[in-house]
């Protein structure tokens, strides 16, 4: 049973992003205060309508920042669990590979032995039907031709 993937956006996600745009918002109307303080402070009120009127460019520039930002981070995480995977079935298919491998030389060695025992009870045969003495030794099973 394959385990069921989880959301590509998790609560870990919603919280580094919402700490991401309030980090940014800080900095932003830190910036705005000392953009006025540089260039003349003109009261409160003269800070807050230039933070209106740069708002919709401040939302627009963090939302993507954030996007681009979580959007790797979500790839990243993608990418090391697929390379996990792909580590562990490849391993996997190796040590199937290896234990197929081990099976079909035990069994090639089998039809070999069996084929040398064969072909030496053959020449047995032949040699006593033409009375003929056959001193041959029988091939062992260890892999030697004689005993």
């Amino acid at each position: 049973m394959e385990k069921k993937r989880g959301s590509l956006f998790t609560v870990r996600d919603a919280e580094s992003a919402i700490i991401t745009y309030t980090v940014l918002g800080l900095l932003y109307i830190i910036g705005i205060c000392l953009y006025e303080l540089v260039v003349g402070w003109n009261g409160v009120l003269q800070m807050l309508r230039k933070l209106d009127a740069t708002s919709p460019v401040f939302n627009r520039t963090a939302i993507a920042f954030i996007i681009f930002k979580e959007g790797a981070d979500i790839m990243l995480r993608r990418f090391n669990e697929w390379r996990a995977e792909h580590a562990q079935s490849l391993e996997k298919a190796k040590e199937q590979g290896i234990e197929q491998g081990i099976e079909q030389g035990i069994e090639q060695g089998r039809a070999e032995v069996y084929e040398a025992i064969a072909a030496w009870n053959r020449r047995r045969l032949a040699a006593e039907a033409k009375g003929i003495p056959f001193n041959e030794p029988p091939p062992s099973q260890n892999g030697h031709p004689n005993g």
